[in-house]
């Protein structure tokens, strides 16, 4: 299944390394073969297809996986169905919240082999799944337990003598939720917390790049809820999740991944008139003021492109710097980025690590070497285009060699129009712009296709709420980004998806709303 993205011969990788991530991989993976989690019982594709998990960082296979089918689908939909008109459906708010209280404790319990396995199979920094990663997954786990005890709550209407009208809030039912590989861990929570939280039970995808986390996470769910709450469908898009969107049994649909695959559930979905939320791909603007502090803002950006190897959607990868600092931040950025550590995603200070396989290195690379040949240069150690090395070039280990590496890599003299600055390179890939007028670089910032979020840099809190206001982004970051930790509404708009995540407001997009109107009077006769 995964193989098709790497090319084996490539691997170069020193046998330290390779020991380090076989060692590791022991301590954390539980099987060396997995079934899809369906009903409560871990079963065999009913073809029998499987394929390895891999290594992104040494190419070996960490575990076996199922390649799922229609009927792979067919079976979890219906032992889903099975569970939320059954026992699942049976449970009060209050119990909901308890049992999603304890799947909290207990995936922290096990965070830290949680942390690793995404570590092995994507390529994330360690320390970045551990501390951001996985405080997220249990934070949300926990945010939305509380929130459970009154997800069912609607609210009165109207009364008085005659009539009494109130609503109610009920599970939309069978939820077929459908996640991308750059956060596997964490896009757990995103989904099951509120689809279970409101009561629905789960047909969950995640991608075939990156399954184990999933798998594990699944694992602790289903031993505290009733079998067939959550079930996990691994295999590729083109089967699985074409089968999930297209699914006459599956109620509600919510998507994390590209325009492409959003354009797909909505084609699909729109044959059962399934409602769909989605969290689709970003361009993000990161826009830093003459009076903005130097520092934190560098440091921002260092957080918005260079976190998660640049693999976010709402990396900001268009950094529009006012004239006034360009030259000092510049200089100072070129710095700071020499000082990050690229190199194997376990070691306990590395920053950047490689991308999720070849495939999706190769396409990084090829977004740079067309943005160069359009007329964009390098930013260089000596500060002259093509005066010197890259910054970040040859900051990758020998020890590294083979293994899906880009350096992080800065680009200036890009035009706006450029495929560079419209289109979603998913890479540790910076985009420079200079401003001077605030209109101008307003509408500069909101030429895009997509709307997910964007950062502010200044010290003026009057131009940054104006700015936060007219920005066409579903979340607006003013003097930090890819805050994540607190219970705000994330989701995008335009071609960056409908819908939010992490809050409150999650609830909505997991429920549906009836309207009960009681008469208490007489009722008035007919014609």
């Amino acid at each position: 299944m995964q193989e098709r993205f790497y090319d084996r011969d490539r691997y170069a990788v020193s046998d330290a390394i390779r020991e380090k991530h076989r060692s590791t991989a022991e301590d954390v993976v539980s099987r060396e073969r997995y079934g899809h989690l369906i009903g409560g019982e871990w079963v065999d594709a009913v073809d029998g297809e499987d394929g390895p998990a891999i290594d992104a960082t040494t190419g070996e296979t960490l575990a076996t996986v199922q390649i799922g089918t229609v009927a792979d689908v067919d079976r979890a939909v219906e032992a889903a169905r099975e569970a939320f008109e059954g026992s699942w459906g049976q449970h009060a708010p209050r119990q909901r919240a308890e049992k999603l209280s304890e799947i909290a404790d207990r995936i922290e319990a096990r965070k830290t082999e949680v942390a690793k396995l995404d570590s092995l199979e994507t390529g994330k920094p360690n320390m970045h799944a551990l501390f951001v990663d996985c405080e997220v997954l249990v934070e949300q786990f926990r945010h939305f337990a509380a929130l459970a005890r009154t997800a069912d709550e609607g609210r009165v209407v109207g009364a008085g003598d005659e009539k009494h009208v109130y609503t109610r809030r009920e599970p939309n039912g069978v939820v077929g939720a459908i996640s991308a590989w750059n956060f596997p861990a964490m896009f757990v929570a995103w989904k099951l917390g509120p689809a279970l939280a409101t009561g629905n039970a789960v047909v969950y995808k995640p991608s075939e790049r990156a399954v184990l986390s999933t798998l594990e996470v699944a694992r602790i769910c289903d031993r505290v809820l009733p079998p067939g709450t959550v079930n996990v469908v691994t295999g590729t898009g083109e089967e699985v999740g074409e089968a999930m969107t297209a699914h006459g049994g599956i109620d509600k649909l919510s998507l994390t991944g590209s325009r492409a695959a959003g354009v797909a559930t909505l084609e699909n979905a729109a044959e059962t008139i399934t409602p769909v939320s989605l969290e689709l791909g970003g361009k993000s603007p990161n826009i830093v003021f003459s009076d903005a502090d130097v520092d934190r803002a560098i440091e921002g950006t260092l957080v918005s492109i260079f976190f998660n190897s640049g693999q976010q959607c709402t990396a900001g990868a268009r950094l529009y710097l006012h004239e006034d600092i360009r030259e000092e931040f510049l200089e100072r950025l070129r710095e700071r980025i020499d000082e990050l550590v690229v190199g194997d995603p376990l070691g306990p200070t590395t920053d950047v690590g490689p991308m999720i396989d070849h495939r999706h290195e190769r396409r990084v690379r090829e977004y740079v070497e067309g943005a160069l040949e359009a007329g964009a240069t390098r930013l260089t150690r000596d500060g002259k285009p093509n005066g010197g090395d890259a910054v970040g070039a040859g900051s990758i280990d020998d020890d590294l060699a083979g293994a899906p590496f880009v350096a992080p890599t800065v680009l200036i003299d890009a035009a706006d129009d450029d495929r560079i600055a419209r289109e979603e390179v998913f890479g540790p890939v910076l985009t420079v712009f200079e401003w001077s007028d605030r209109e101008e670089v307003l509408a500069r910032a909101n030429d895009t296709d997509y709307g997910l979020a964007a950062g502010v840099w200044t010290t003026d809190l009057e131009a940054a709420h104006e700015f936060a206001a007219d920005l066409q982004a579903g979340t607006v970051w003013v003097n930090t980004y890819n805050d994540l930790l607190d219970a705000a509404p994330h989701g995008g708009v335009k071609e960056s998806g409908m819908g939010r995540e992490l809050s409150e407001e999650a609830l909505d997009d997991y429920s549906q709303v009836k309207s009960v109107r009681v008469n208490l009077g007489d009722v008035p006769k007919f014609g």
